[in-house]
């Protein structure tokens, strides 16, 4: 398997990437030499397009870092599109029960798993390498469900048990507003979910994955300790916001 996200996905080992919403290749080549193991292109909330998303998986391609698009929401089209252009990993939103999550993979592979049409894309080099891809394609491409609701987290053994799924990325944020205490982390309920969500993935020995937006390195070392690992570190709008606050402050401004 060429796929290291998806190796370490399987092997329930640490991996760690980027995520971009600023949408331009050079944040890509950034994130690339920096040495992440993948980097994700979001869809759901930057205001990028299919064609800037191929453009920075070209970027990416210098790099040893696994393209990854994590979709604006759970549909065929941006499935088939978003693989076509050669995301090699699918973060597939708001996922709350196993048909969800069945539906995404049968999208996502070619038959007899699924139902994924065939056609040259970039993903095979415009037919190139058409017979190579196809012939790996399914076991190749990673599939990362999100965790963002209660009725996820009431579902998470059903979820986790549907074939092809690789690993869970949890949202806290909107999974807090579901359960009506936006933004309470410390909330005794929301401690409870997080709790829930960590055991399911142990139990069912798939990764849990989690987004650290303001990474430091005692919040990275909570999150590993916790079992955590799937895990996302920072953002590039994060990134440049806190650089540039920084170095204004050492400025004395």
């Amino acid at each position: 398997m060429k796929n290291k996200l998806r190796r370490a996905l399987l092997a329930n080992e640490l991996t760690l990437g980027a995520w971009i919403q600023i949408g331009h290749p050079a944040c890509a080549e950034i994130f690339g030499r920096a040495g992440f193991d993948w980097v994700c292109v979001d869809l759901e909330h930057g205001a990028i397009d299919l064609e800037t998303m191929a453009n920075i998986f070209r970027a990416l391609s210098a790099f040893d870092a696994v393209p990854v698009a994590r979709l604006p929401l759970n549909d065929p089209i941006w499935i088939h599109r978003s693989l076509d252009a050669g995301a090699r990993a699918l973060i597939i939103p708001m996922v709350h029960t196993a048909a969800q999550a069945e539906s995404a993979v049968r999208e996502a592979k070619y038959p007899p798993r699924g139902v994924r049409g065939f056609g040259y894309s970039r993903a095979n080099v415009h037919g190139m390498d058409f017979d190579a891809y196809i012939a790996d394609a399914n076991d190749e491409i990673a599939m990362i469900m999100q965790i963002e609701h209660a009725d996820a987290i009431a579902n998470l053994d059903a979820i986790l048990a549907v074939d092809g799924v690789d690993g869970l990325l949890i949202g806290p944020l909107d999974l807090s507003g579901s359960m009506g205490i936006t933004g309470q982390m410390d909330h005794p309920d929301m401690v409870a979910a997080l709790r829930k969500y960590l055991d399911a993935c142990q139990a069912h020995k798939k990764a849990a994955g989690i987004h650290i937006v303001r990474p430091n390195a005692d919040n990275i070392r909570q999150t590993v300790e916790a079992g955590y690992t799937l895990v996302v570190l920072g953002l590039d709008n994060v990134f440049l916001d806190d650089a540039s606050r920084a170095s204004l402050k050492a400025a004395g401004r």
